[in-house]
């Protein structure tokens, strides 16, 4: 039981640590920067993931599958990390409305229409339009 005492011990730190504030990086003119080239990175990744995991739902062979499978990982990860990096600048209501709001709509509309070459009927390319509004509202409400 010592070693549940000591995870509960660290979440418990990592919580107050959190909820101090204490960890939050001030550099003037920073933040701004950074948040928005992590959003850039964010929705690049996002993309890289999703265009890779859907070349492997698509490969012929089991080989080709997991190499994309990887390769898809690997733009998951640096996803994941742009995100949490992101929340580290802005809030997690901003960070998610760019980080996985416009990063779907980024991939959707990239991956699906421009690689695939799949077609949008007026009322996909409507929905596609209200979302990306709505998200845009949310992102400019979060400042």
């Amino acid at each position: 039981m010592p070693l549940v005492r000591e995870i509960v011990s660290s979440f418990s730190e990592a919580r107050d640590h959190l909820l101090s504030g204490r960890f939050r990086l001030t550099v003037p003119g920073f933040s701004g920067l950074a948040a928005l080239g992590l959003a850039a990175l964010n929705i690049l990744t996002n993309i890289g993931s999703t265009t890779a995991f859907a070349v492997s739902g698509r490969s012929e062979t089991l080989r080709t599958f997991l190499i994309w499978q990887v390769i898809g990982s690997a733009f998951g990860l640096g996803t994941q990390l742009t995100f949490a990096g992101m929340v580290r600048f802005t809030n997690v209501q901003l960070a998610s409305a760019v980080g996985i709001g416009l990063a779907f709509l980024s991939a959707e509309v990239f991956t699906s229409f421009t690689l695939f070459r799949e077609t949008f009927t007026r009322i996909e390319w409507a929905g596609v339009t209200v979302l990306f509004i709505g998200l845009m509202l949310v992102i400019w409400g979060g400042r």
